[in-house]
């Protein structure tokens, strides 16, 4: 996933710099030749050298693996999303001034291609016919992106994206504003590798089962480029206070609950959070002269997000504690977060601090575990506070501090057995807990019992 947001992010860069310093003619010709030059290293292979990982720095020898084998056609690939939307904004056609329609459009097609492969394309063809099929349908692809080219050209000439009346070719969105863009790229990107890693690892460990939220990520990008989304953006701010809450109260039991609904719990949360940063992403889109630098900047997001959790992450943190930090951080894009008052803001602080010390306060002074003496009570507890959360869905401030009151609250008081040490390496966390009544050790490898 790193590699791929990397590589997009390096052709994003070379499609903004075509249509910011070369004329259309020699954007096209530019463009040609890239992909051209793509074909070299075609049929897809494994490419020499790269046949053993290392011992030790797994994540580095992938990224150079994939690098030395589909590197530069991956990245001839990823410039044509921006580049065919920027042709399309010089045409004459009654959508170009808003062509960002067609960014959801062409994840439609990612989204086939990653349901399709698995049923109809793996089961039935060999690594070399799958690859002479690639190679074949990137050279109708080089085709199509001339034909399309030539008649952006000729047909409708050489004109500039449309600008609105106050704004001129060398104007250009705030860097607040596109450093907003990439943070709001940022949580689902990093959000996606987490909520991956917990099902994968905390929920049930099962072939493809990597392809849902994957899929899900897509279908956002489907539903909120849409010029007409299917689902609104006032639903999903109405849905994310109600499974954020309930995520965080049964975070830290996953090993301990059906697996179905623990997994469709993780993938509604995971999805109705990617829904309102990627609806806040579009909202906040420019004029399609920008578009370009858009998408330049949205891809960093991406890519920084999944540095985070794909190379930083493990490295910082013996558990996924990233997954829940993401997901609250999905609660600081609501409106009107960040244009709240001081007194808001201290009204909520002291409001978070006093069910701080309620919830934790007979753990943390007096070692009392509620979790094992009353349980009962323990739940009752969190649930209540995941009603004041959903209760303050219309307060972003309170909402934000009470999810991480909770997220805290559920984590220090949850009941010992959940507890013990962890080890976090390349293909997981393993952990070594001790049972209530201190006979045994058990060691998980995230919900799998080793003995």
């Amino acid at each position: 996933m790193c590699f791929f947001q990397a590589v997009l992010l390096a052709g994003y860069a070379y499609a903004h710099a075509l249509e910011r310093w070369l004329s259309p003619r020699q954007m096209i010709l530019t463009h040609l030749a890239v992909m051209g030059l793509a074909l070299l290293v075609l049929p897809v292979s494994i490419a020499s050298g790269w046949n053993r990982p290392p011992a030790e720095g797994a994540q580095f020898w992938l990224l150079g693996l994939l690098g030395a084998s589909i590197g530069l056609p991956f990245f001839a690939l990823s410039a044509n999303g921006p580049l065919l939307q920027a042709w399309f904004a010089r045409t004459g056609h009654r959508h170009a001034e808003d062509p960002y329609f067609l960014y959801g459009a062409s994840n439609v097609g990612s989204l086939l291609a990653l349901l399709a492969y698995p049923v109809f394309l793996e089961p039935y063809l060999t690594l070399g016919d799958q690859s002479t099929l690639w190679t074949a349908g990137y050279m109708i692809l080089i085709m199509l992106i001339a034909a399309s080219a030539v008649h952006m050209l000729y047909h409708h000439g050489p004109v500039a994206p449309a600008l609105p009346a106050h704004e001129t070719a060398e104007s250009r969105p705030s860097w607040r504003t596109q450093i907003v863009w990439a943070g709001l790229a940022f949580i689902p990107s990093g959000l996606l590798v987490a909520v991956t890693t917990h099902i994968s690892t905390d929920v049930a460990a099962a072939p493809f089962l990597w392809v849902v939220p994957l899929a899900l990520f897509l279908l956002t990008f489907v539903i909120t480029f849409q010029r007409r989304p299917l689902l609104k953006q006032r639903w999903m701010l109405a849905m994310q206070p109600l499974l954020v809450a309930l995520l965080l109260v049964v975070l830290p039991f996953s090993i301990h609950l059906n697996w179905l609904f623990s997994l469709a719990l993780n993938l509604g949360a995971f999805f109705i959070t990617a829904m309102v940063c990627h609806g806040e992403l579009v909202r906040r889109r420019p004029v399609a002269g920008h578009l370009t630098r858009f998408y330049l900047w949205m891809s960093l997001g991406g890519m920084l997000g999944g540095v985070f959790t794909s190379l930083i992450a493990p490295y910082v943190f013996s558990t996924v504690i990233e997954y829940p930090m993401l997901i609250l951080a999905g609660l600081l894009v609501r409106p009107g977060f960040w244009t709240a008052t001081a007194r808001t803001w201290w009204r909520g602080l002291l409001a978070a601090a006093a069910v701080f010390v309620v919830m934790t306060g007979p753990k943390l002074l007096a070692g009392y575990e509620l979790a094992e003496e009353q349980p009962v009570l323990y739940y009752a507890g969190l649930l209540a506070l995941g009603s004041i959360i959903f209760l303050s869905r219309q307060q972003p401030v309170r909402l934000a501090l009470m999810a991480a009151v909770l997220a805290l609250s559920s984590h220090i008081l949850q009941p010992e057995i959940t507890k013990g040490e962890s080890l976090r390496g390349f293909f997981g966390v393993n952990k070594v807990v001790t049972t209530p009544d201190g006979a045994f050790r058990l060691l998980f490898h995230g919900t799998t019992l080793h003995g």
